[in-house]
């Protein structure tokens, strides 16, 4: 199976007071022999979130430990990048994450159909939440 990872999940592994440290502990161990694929800002925006809400040394442990995992990291192309737009224009409601538009984007793209991730608003794209 292939699995997207959101950059929710990634925090939620890093920060063992998030609220679903647990839950991201356990769906990460049964992942643990499939694809998994991250859009490439998610790394990203992991770090910042940690370095933010943690400190600057638990962003930099997580920044060195991700990049010796084996994950496939997608390319941000132009037309997955037109592609998040659409998505992120279709929306009306307020407080919607680009990044979370383009994560969306990339699974069509790429044909994946699971995502680690807390995040309902990807369930509308028909993108199941691993549990």
């Amino acid at each position: 199976m292939k699995i997207l990872v959101d950059a929710d999940a990634l925090v939620a592994l890093a920060k063992g007071d998030d609220a679903n440290h647990q839950k991201a502990v356990k769906i990460a161990a049964k992942i643990k022999k499939e694809t998994i694929f991250l859009a490439p800002l998610a790394v990203a925006e992991t770090a910042t979130v940690l370095s933010y809400r943690v400190s600057q040394k638990a962003a930099i442990l997580f920044l060195k430990e991700i990049r010796q995992r084996q994950l496939v990291e997608l390319p941000l192309t132009i037309a997955t990048s037109r592609l998040a737009d659409e998505i992120f224009l279709a929306q009306k409601k307020r407080g919607i994450s680009w990044i979370d538009c383009l994560n969306v984007a990339m699974a069509k793209q790429e044909e994946i159909g699971a995502i680690f991730s807390f995040d309902k608003f990807y369930r509308q794209f028909g993108l199941k939440l691993l549990k």
